[in-house]
């Protein structure tokens, strides 16, 4: 790897322990209007992980500590209860086809994504897999945290490791 680049991951590359909740918190007070956060959850057929995943968003990040202000599940067209099991767990649920219905919807990750942008009102705007297994919180913080503490920071890339499918040699590759 280039040297270069080796030096700006040592410099761009942070944990959600390297800002403690409590930091985000006063950052974001700080901030007043312009701390304003949105997580997004784009959601297809996924009411096996999004429930789970909505409760733990809003305890610990909207009711134990005010960093989020919204919680949205942007519904992809899901054919099973992703939306009411969505809805019951306290989110706001929004169908992709009520964003900009003019326009015809493209099937896909990256038309609920840009279409939620009209539906959020944070400034911030933090988007979360709705069928991550074994979520917590801090998958969203950590994606904040750089957000509202340094000024630099424009955008924020999470990295972790996902195994895809059940194999064990799946490990690591999401």
């Amino acid at each position: 790897m280039l040297e270069e680049a080796t030096e700006w991951l040592s410099r761009r590359s942070w944990t959600a322990a390297d800002r403690p909740l409590s930091r985000l918190v006063a950052a974001k007070r700080k901030a007043g209007p312009a701390g304003s956060v949105s997580v997004v959850l784009p959601a297809l057929n996924e009411e096996a992980t999004v429930g789970e995943i909505v409760e733990t968003i809003r305890r610990d990040l909207m009711i134990d500590a005010p960093l989020v202000d919204e919680l949205l599940v942007m519904d992809s067209g899901s054919t099973d209860r992703t939306a009411e099991v969505a809805a019951a767990a306290g989110a706001k649920v929004v169908h992709r086809d009520e964003i900009l219905p003019r326009l015809p919807a493209l099937p896909g990750k990256g038309e609920v994504l840009w279409r939620s942008l009209f539906a959020a009102s944070g400034e911030i705007i933090c988007f979360v897999d709705a069928d991550l297994k074994e979520f917590d919180s801090t998958f969203a913080s950590g994606i904040i945290g750089p957000l509202l503490t340094d000024p630099d920071v424009h955008l924020v890339k999470a990295m972790y490791d996902r195994p895809l499918g059940t194999e064990a040699s799946g490990a690591g590759q999401g």
